[in-house]
């Protein structure tokens, strides 16, 4: 299933990035206006795995009646340059409550296996291509994405 998220420059390297009817913007702009400021894109890289992290692990505690409100995850990552890269990704994941060695396990495994991180550890394949130029005012409609491709899942 494809699905479409738009980027759209706003100014230096401030973007708003949209996905049907939300909103994110990331970067810092040129215009003085720190309000509308947002993460680097590398952070939320790491936000995403993170928040995806806490997906599966909720539903997992949920499902096991663990008390998770007010669940943390910790995130650092270790960076090189040439090219320019994350090498590394640390999560600690602090839950709300004691659990047992066997659910430790499977919370671990659970983490370990959401959509964000088992994307990254498989390997995604990357298409990058130049499209029409965009108009001014144009919506997601009038730039739709080609067709996603499927390799094998």
């Amino acid at each position: 299933m494809a699905e479409q998220i738009l980027i759209r420059h706003e100014s230096g390297l401030r973007f708003t990035v949209t996905c049907g009817d939300y909103t994110v913007v990331t970067g810092k702009g040129e215009d003085g206006d720190t309000s509308r400021d947002g993460m680097d894109p590398d952070q939320l890289f790491l936000a995403s795995l993170g928040a995806c992290i806490g997906v599966y692990v909720v539903g997992y505690c949920r499902h096991h009646g663990i008390p998770c409100d007010g669940m943390m995850i910790e995130l650092s990552r270790e960076t090189a340059r040439a090219p320019s890269r994350t090498t590394k990704v640390s999560a600690i994941i602090r839950l709300g409550a004691e659990v047992s060695e066997k659910d430790a396990v499977a919370l671990l495994q659970v983490a370990e296996h959401c959509h964000v991180h088992e994307s990254i550890r498989r390997g995604v394949h990357l298409l990058v291509s130049l499209g029409e130029t965009a108009k001014p005012g144009a919506t997601g409609d009038d730039c739709p994405l080609p067709p996603a491709t499927q390799n094998g899942g």
